[in-house]
């Protein structure tokens, strides 16, 4: 540990600000239960080490680009291992780890160092706050953030999130969770802006996207762990001025014509109003809402559509799903089939196998319209219904009709079916050579049916042939050697030695080749 270079005050300022109070206190637990080992440090500013929970974790930390630090667990952001790595580290190197865990009020400098021009001061949000006031402080020190790169980006969101985070720390529970969704929420909306505003430079626009769906993830994961936590019923019935705030931010993220660039908003949008804003007079509110910026605005426009596939969430979660198809299919310009699988998801977990059935057979042909891109999902939720359902006739056809996107799941399913003629039929039909298909299959087709594999290695020989190159030429020997052993094991030399004359005398003006054929030992 001797190599390791700690600047304390970045420890409990900056990196500290990357986790929540809740993270915090379970890597304080896993901190004093001693499951920190192997503790091993690269330079000056890596530490790894290895963090016992339900399995054992691998933990990265790099203390000059924190948000690069990874750990294996399933969490997929700062997690506890992480914290509890920090822990552990900081009493090695004769800190005192409460100060991590609890740190002393900062100053502003380094409170807000990612920043920022100069600030007034202004009071921090209170818990007898509204929404409005808590983004208006959000507003007020974050809305003139500058980026200069991509990673930037990110880094301000992280920042901002454990800034932001720590100071409802004692906070009753309820409002506590809602002010975590507004701060999500905000900072969301914060990030998309920035990159927006960028969107004219090729180069910062491209990487964007990465960094983005990297924060999106970590907001997803925060809401997702918010809800879990609420009490869901105690915040409608004592908080709902703050939950109709809720909706109408939302509703500005569904408004904006981001809705087409990130549809990561639906996701978010569809989330929030299935759990938390789940309440008879908010529904009717903004289903009212919602229809009339259908009956008003163009088809097509951005708030139309968001308009409209929001009223299909409201189909969904009523079970009103002939609807929510009418409805998408007569007023969306397209139907995109990944904006539904999550409902597939659902039906599954549920195991409402009827209805399941139903959207696959509604998504099939929009599916076909892509299928390069959308089939293997698809194919996953019909493959999870034959399970428990017969509906194998179907599942088959669906792979048909999905084909060559479907090739994998469908020769996956011909085998376990052990349908090797009809596998073979597939491969010819596709065109697909020896170089295409999997070792493993060929060798199992050709033990359980030589002839089977024969027409392949024809059709794939004659191709390298027709390539006309020294390099195709050789490997159409290696086919033919593999169809020698092949016509041998079934007792049928003479056919293949027939057939290599027929190609002698078929390319005899192929020079090249007919060198080959000699190297190869193929010819007398």
């Amino acid at each position: 540990m001797s190599e390791l270079a700690i600047d304390w005050n970045h420890w409990t300022g900056r990196i500290r600000s990357y986790f929540d109070s809740t993270i915090l206190e379970r890597g304080w637990k896993y901190y004093r239960d001693g499951v920190v080992r192997a503790i091993e440090t690269e330079g000056a500013s890596v530490i790894k080490a290895r963090v016992s929970g339900s399995r054992s974790y691998k933990v990265h930390l790099d203390l000059k680009a924190f948000s690069k630090s990874t750990c294996s667990c399933p969490y997929g952001a700062t997690c506890k291992h992480m914290a509890a790595v920090l822990f552990k580290v900081a009493e090695q190197e004769g800190y005192d780890p409460k100060e991590l865990r609890n740190p002393k009020q900062t100053s502003s400098k380094t409170q807000f160092e990612f920043d920022l021009s100069s600030k007034k001061a202004v009071k921090l949000p209170k818990e007898t706050d509204s929404c409005e006031a808590w983004v208006a402080y959000f507003e007020k020190q974050y809305a003139n953030s500058k980026i200069y790169n991509a990673f930037s980006l990110e880094e301000l969101y992280m920042r901002a999130w454990g800034q932001l985070n720590k100071l409802a720390d004692d906070w009753e529970p309820a409002i506590r969770g809602i002010y975590d969704i507004q701060v999500n929420l905000y900072l969301m909306k914060l990030c998309d802006a920035l990159m927006q505003s960028k969107s004219g430079m090729y180069d910062f626009f491209y990487n964007a996207e990465y960094f983005f769906a990297k924060i999106a993830k970590h907001s997803r994961e925060r809401l997702h762990t918010a809800l879990w936590e609420i009490n869901v019923e105690k915040a409608q019935t004592k908080y709902p001025g703050h939950l109709k705030e809720i909706g109408a931010y939302l509703a500005g993220f569904m408004d904006a014509e981001a809705f087409n660039s990130q549809r990561k908003w639906y996701d978010l949008y569809k989330l929030l109003w299935s759990e938390l804003l789940n309440e008879k007079s908010l529904v009717t509110d903004e289903l009212t809402r919602l229809r009339s910026i259908v009956a008003a605005r163009r088809r097509e426009s951005y708030g139309h559509e968001a308009a409209v596939m929001a009223l299909a969430h409201f189909d969904m979660m009523s079970e009103e799903d002939e609807n929510a198809w009418e409805r998408v299919t007569q007023e969306c310009l397209s139907i995109v089939p990944s904006d539904w699988f999550g409902y597939l998801n659902i039906f599954l977990q549920e195991e409402q196998g009827e209805r399941l059935l139903k959207w696959l057979r509604w998504l099939g042909p929009e599916v076909q319209k892509n299928a390069a891109h959308y089939a293997s999902d698809y194919l996953f939720f019909w493959q999870e219904a034959s399970r428990y359902m017969d509906v194998e006739d179907e599942y088959r056809q669906a792979m048909v009709t999905l084909l060559p996107a479907s090739y994998r799941d469908y020769s996956s399913f011909l085998f376990q079916k052990k349908e090797y003629k009809t596998w073979a039929d597939l491969c010819l039909l596709l065109n697909l050579t020896p170089l295409q298909i999997s070792a493993g299959e060929l060798q199992l087709v050709e033990k359980a049916d030589p002839r089977l594999i024969l027409p392949i290695y024809h059709y794939a020989a004659e191709e390298c042939i027709q390539a006309k190159n020294r390099d195709a030429y050789r490997e159409a020997v290696k086919l033919l050697k593999k169809l020698a052993a092949a016509y041998k094991k079934l007792k049928q030399t003479s056919r293949f030695e027939a057939y290599i004359q027929y190609l002698v005398q078929e390319y005899s003006r192929y020079r090249a080749f007919q060198e080959e054929l000699q190297k190869g030992k193929l010819l007398p």
